[in-house]
C-alpha cells in the first residue's frame, strides 16, 4: 500500500490508522497500544508546556497499563 507523503508527520497517520484497522479485524493487539499512545501524546504536551516556559525542562510521565 502506498502512500503520498507530506499529510503532516511524514505521511504516517494512514498507516497508523491501518494497523489499527487490522488489529481490530485480525483479534490482535495494536502495535501501538493504550501506554505507548499515551506516552506519544504526553511527550508532546510536555514539549509545548516547556517551550511557552522558554524550554524549562519538564519532567515526561511514563504511562504503564
Amino acid at each position: 500500500m502506498s502512500f503520498l507523503q507530506g499529510a503532516g508527520h511524514g505521511g504516517s497517520h494512514p498507516h497508523l490508522v491501518q494497523e489499527f484497522v487490522a488489529a481490530i479485524i485480525e483479534g490482535r493487539d495494536s502495535a501501538v497500544d493504550a501506554a505507548l499512545a499515551a506516552n506519544y501524546t504526553c511527550a508532546g504536551i510536555c514539549a509545548h508546556e516547556s517551550a511557552m516556559k522558554g524550554g524549562e525542562r519538564i519532567s515526561i510521565p511514563d504511562f504503564e497499563i
